[in-house]
C-alpha cells in the first residue's frame, strides 16, 4: 500500500471548506469534489505506485 498525499490534502479541505462559512466555499467543495472523482478514477495521476517488474 502506498500512501497518496494528495488525496489526503483534498480530503481535508473538502472538511475545511464544509464548517468555513465564506461566499466561494460551495465553488471549493465544487472542485475539489470534481478533482477526488478524477483520482477515483485514475489511480496513478498523484500517486506514485511502485510497480514490480517480472522476471
Amino acid at each position: 500500500m502506498v500512501a497518496c498525499y494528495c488525496r489526503f490534502v483534498f480530503a481535508a479541505l473538502v472538511i475545511v471548506f464544509a464548517w468555513w462559512h465564506v461566499s466561494w466555499a460551495p465553488i471549493a467543495l465544487t472542485v475539489l469534489g470534481a478533482l477526488l472523482a478524477i483520482l477515483a478514477l485514475k489511480r496513478d495521476w498523484c500517486c506514485r505506485v511502485k510497480r514490480q517488474e517480472k522476471k
